[in-house]
């Protein structure tokens, strides 16, 4: 080989080898962690190095020509072949999915064939020997390999096929921009390969075609993939930004100087309604902004020069399918381009508006009724106060008070209560006008703003409207519910010039009328003060009435109607204050349960009588039994049978003397909670009794559910046995519904001889009232123990 020869070959190969090489370094450099990127760069390396072995097996004896090219040249040719399959499929992986490892197997099959034959086979079977002519030197093909090379061209042809394919899918112009450049390389080669080979295999018998010219012709695909490299089809640092481009859920747009959409992101398309991008392109922007608020868009962009970047801009648009959705719109003009295009940035702001409303809403209504609520109220009332200094108008603030609410929550549990305050509701607002205002202020408390009142009969005449809507009962579960509500009304300008001075006064004027029976209205008069004051001053005492030992118990009879006998007695708290006298229980018990010392109170009376009880058990009363009031809020603690169990253990009374007493309503409402609370007081030997018998709910049903020993028949029905005959066939009813059930009846309020002979013809057990005695304190009712020396 002279040196024209050498300087020949070296330009022949080694130049293709470098341009292979910087294209390969070109793609790693962009990103070398991404799988195509590798791919790409592997494969084009591999034909780099391809090309190089051809070098060397020029330079290089005859002898090695073989050698050269069974273990190095044909290889890397079918590696590379291999490692350009895997790339295509993993370019269309968005658009087509290929189980990984089968083709991965398929992409190798024929390099895991060819050197299945060169293993079994032998090199023969895949080559026949060399040729050579001048200079030249290469390996000829024996038939085997054809099918070899068969295999890689139909290689080439399902890179172009998943090329065609993937475009087809795509659904942005960015992306069918990548696959078309692929469609270009792999046509490209096919077309080089296609001629290549036609040369070698067609003119060979006649003239000498090196088999170089294959292999060269892959080149092609090199080259092209490095000259369509500006589209960045592979993934890189600079791709970035049309990552997030195509990635952003923000809608982007890009607009022509019309509004015209030349391009749109997935976002965008999710944000109007569209499927694919060429259905959106040449659509107006503004054909999607509702009137009146396009007016104006179109022409603005329209100008000559460039409008004026829009920030924050809100509209409203309707999408494809008719949903309303709130947007905000950013723009800048972009001249990358010869006519330039605006860049439109959309954000859906439907949601956040939507949850801003409601957060409002919520601000200033009551969750349940939707009424306004307190905040709204004030603000309005101050508004209307500013706006009535100017005239003669009389404003009024009614505030109402639910009076018996307190027993659907008790008996039907709160799910019914809340029902029963949307009923409220409804009447409230059936009386009033769109002139006034209803709120709810909170638990059972609604409150009117009564505008533009033009006299004072006015107030009165719409109060007594509103008062007729609490006469009507509540239907819940089949029940009749009569709540009644007491009513609280002040006027501006007599009682007072600002808004929390008309809400206070209303106030007092609506515990006035609670305080006087409820379910009435009172007008707001200035003696009214007089009577919060008592009970601020009474609740100021009372906290301190425990730690003075200011309460005190009496004890009211409790004896056997067959034998006449003093069998028990109910202990009743009376508080001996010493600023305010002998208060009794109606006045502070409410009290006490509003302000939870009922706790405490009711703790209290359970250990004084436990302690007295043993001294009378200790004098021989053996089988005298004390009972004692137990309040709802106190029964529900979850301490309360470990805090009785304490004090019979403490005071050593036996418990079979002790008698707990319950209303219904503590325990229907939370029934499985009482009989477990129940089951295990009586497991302590404890008698339980349920007071006020038939005025509460479902009576039969609690008697037959919870471990009861002794029924109290309501006084309000022993008075009715005087009254009329159904009173009487009311306590008969209840006294052998009673025994039935094998419990003992307790009459209570006992007052007249008549009443207790018709007591005794009934059956019933015992009985208790005025007949015998009131209610006395320690040292008469002793002195009334050793009178009658029962033991």
């Amino acid at each position: 080989m002279n040196e024209y020869q050498s300087v020949l070959l070296l330009l022949l190969f080694m130049l293709p080898v470098i341009f292979m090489i910087d294209t390969s370094l070109v793609i790693i450099r962009r990103t070398p962690r991404h799988i195509e990127n590798r791919l790409a760069a592997i494969t084009t390396s591999l034909l780099a190095l391809l090309i190089f072995f051809q070098y060397i097996q020029q330079l290089l004896p005859a002898d090695r020509t073989l050698a050269i090219a069974v273990y190095l040249v044909y290889p890397v040719g079918i590696a590379s072949s291999s490692t350009s399959v895997l790339f295509h499929i993993r370019a269309a992986n968005k658009y087509l999915r290929f189980p990984r490892l089968s083709s991965t197997g398929v992409a190798f099959a024929p390099l895991i064939l060819y050197y299945l034959m060169l293993l079994i086979k032998g090199e023969p079977f895949l080559f026949t020997g060399i040729r050579t002519e001048a200079f030249w030197k290469q390996a000829l093909f024996a038939p085997a390999m054809h099918i070899i090379l068969g295999m890689i061209f139909l290689f080439s042809l399902f890179n172009l096929a998943v090329s065609l394919k993937a475009k087809a899918k795509a659904i942005n112009s960015a992306e069918r921009k990548r696959y078309r450049v692929l469609i270009k390389a792999n046509l490209f080669y096919l077309v080089a390969a296609i001629i290549a080979t036609l040369l070698f295999f067609g003119l060979s018998p006649y003239l000498f075609i090196p088999d170089t010219i294959l292999f060269l012709s892959m080149i092609t695909w090199s080259i092209s993939l490095r000259v369509f490299m500006k589209y960045d089809f592979v993934p890189s640092a600079e791709k970035k930004y049309e990552l997030l481009y195509h990635l952003s859920p923000t809608a982007i747009v890009m607009l022509d100087h019309k509004m015209t959409m030349k391009e749109a992101n997935p976002g965008a398309l999710r944000l109007l309604g569209f499927t694919n991008e060429n259905e959106l392109k040449g659509l107006s922007l503004s054909r999607f902004i509702v009137e009146p608020e396009w007016t104006g868009v179109e022409e603005a962009h329209a100008a000559p020069t460039p409008c004026e970047a829009w920030r924050n801009r809100e509209l409203t648009i309707v999408d494809r399918l008719g949903q309303k959705r709130s947007i905000l719109v950013d723009t800048e003009w972009m001249s990358e381009y010869e006519d330039g295009f605006i860049l439109a940035v959309i954000r859906d702001i439907t949601q956040q508006k939507e949850e801003a409303r409601l957060v409002h809403f919520l601000a200033h209504h009551d969750a349940l009724t939707k009424l306004p609520n307190r905040y709204h109220f004030n603000r309005e009332l101050e508004a209307s106060l500013e706006s009535v200094k100017s005239s003669k108008a009389l404003l009024g603030v009614m505030l109402i008070d639910l009076d018996r609410f307190k027993l659907i929550n008790d008996t039907l549990g709160h799910r019914y209560g809340d029902e029963a305050l949307n009923e409220i509701a409804r009447r409230l607002l059936n009386n009033v006008s769109d002139q006034h205002l209803l709120a709810r202020l909170g638990g059972d408390e609604f409150i009117i703003l009564i505008r533009d009142a033009k006299e004072y009969d006015e107030i009165v005449s719409f109060a007594e409207n509103i008062h007729q809507a609490f006469q009507l009962p509540i239907t819940l579960q089949g029940q009749d519910f009569y709540l009644g509500g007491s009513i609280g009304i002040s006027v501006h300008p007599f009682d007072d010039n600002s808004s929390d001075g008309l809400i206070k006064r209303a106030d007092i004027a609506m515990y006035n009328a609670k305080h006087s029976g409820g379910n009435q209205y009172r007008l707001y008069t200035s003696d009214m003060i007089v009577l919060v004051q008592r009970d601020v001053r009474l609740e100021k005492h009372l906290r301190k009435a425990l730690a003075r030992n200011e309460f005190v118990l009496h004890y009211q009879p409790q004896v056997d109607l067959m034998s006449g006998r003093l069998i028990g007695a109910e202990a009743l708290i009376r508080w001996q204050s010493r600023e305010l006298g002998m208060v009794h229980p109606g006045e502070f018990i409410t009290l006490a349960e509003q302000t939870g010392l009922i706790n405490e109170i009711g703790q209290w009376v359970i250990a004084e009588a436990c302690q007295q009880g043993r001294l009378w058990q200790e004098q021989g009363w053996v089988d005298f039994m004390l009972s004692v009031n137990v309040s709802s809020r106190q029964f529900m603690q979850p301490d309360f049978v470990n805090k009785v169990q304490e004090i019979l253990r403490s005071s050593s009374l036996e418990p079979a003397r002790l008698c707990l007493e319950i209303t219904e309503s503590m325990v229907v409402n939370n029934l499985n909670v009482a009989r477990k609370m129940l089951d295990e007081l009586v497991a302590l030997g404890i008698h339980i009794a349920i007071d006020d018998f038939g005025t509460g709910y479902s009576s039969l049903s609690v008697l037959r559910q919870l471990p009861i020993a002794i029924i109290k028949i309501d006084r309000s029905f022993i008075t009715d046995m005087d009254a009329y005959q159904g009173g009487l066939s009311i306590v008969k009813t209840i006294v052998s519904m009673g025994h039935d059930l094998q419990k003992q009846v307790v009459a209570e309020g006992v007052e007249t001889l008549d009443q207790l002979k018709q007591l005794k013809q009934l059956g019933c057990d015992k009985a208790q009232g005025y007949y015998y005695h009131k209610p006395l304190p320690l040292v008469e009712f002793n002195k009334l123990l050793a009178d009658k020396c029962f033991a």
